[in-house]
């Protein structure tokens, strides 16, 4: 394990005295509910949380938000803008209170270039939400839609420590509707699945 992941990114550039560190980025408490970015704003902060847990997704043509992605403590999210012109349309919203801390994406973009070990954590970091994606995406087209929503609920009955140090289930913080949109069914479905298993 390298050094960056064993410290925490944060602890590691401070034991480096990278210049800049404290202007270039910020800690975070937010409540519950707290929208951090939101379509159509392309550019954005790179944040990593610290505690709590955000949710991803898309707004639709008619504003309803659709969720395609829970992220939790050591994860990070935003955009990295690596493909030029393309849109981003993503909305990131928080399930807890949570506590994130912001970088600036050029400074964080630059550190990437040059510091091999924040180069190696980043880049474990982006094959890791992929293959979620990838799972995610494999459970869709090979489960049928109750064993989805039973894989999903197991996969989410894990702990999370809120911003106030309070202890969640990420099953039982996501909405209905959250977990419809991560397991490609109906809030319906969800609702009669999980009363079922009672």
């Amino acid at each position: 394990m390298s050094t960056v992941a064993e410290m925490g990114l944060y602890n590691y550039l401070v034991s480096k005295n990278i210049p800049g560190l404290k202007e270039k980025s910020a800690f975070h408490t937010l409540r519950k509910g707290t929208w951090l970015y939101g379509a159509p704003q392309r550019f954005t902060d790179i944040y990593e949380i610290i505690s709590g847990a955000v949710k991803l997704g898309r707004l639709s043509p008619k504003g309803k938000e659709c969720v395609y992605e829970i992220v939790t403590p050591g994860e990070f999210f935003g955009n990295l803008a690596f493909l030029k012109d393309a849109p981003f349309n993503e909305f990131s919203k928080t399930l807890t209170a949570t506590e994130i801390r912001s970088y600036d994406l050029n400074f964080l973009k630059y550190l990437m270039t040059h510091d091999p070990e924040v180069a190696e954590l980043f880049y474990g970091k982006i094959v890791e939400r992929w293959n979620k994606t990838e799972s995610l995406l494999f459970y869709i087209r090979s489960y049928e839609p109750r064993k989805r929503i039973e894989m999903l609920q197991e996969a989410m009955h894990k702990k999370v420590m809120t911003a106030v140090n309070r202890e969640v289930y990420l099953d039982k913080i996501i909405s209905l509707q959250d977990m419809a949109d991560l397991t490609a069914t109906t809030r319906q479905l969800v609702a009669d699945t999980l009363h079922s298993e009672l």
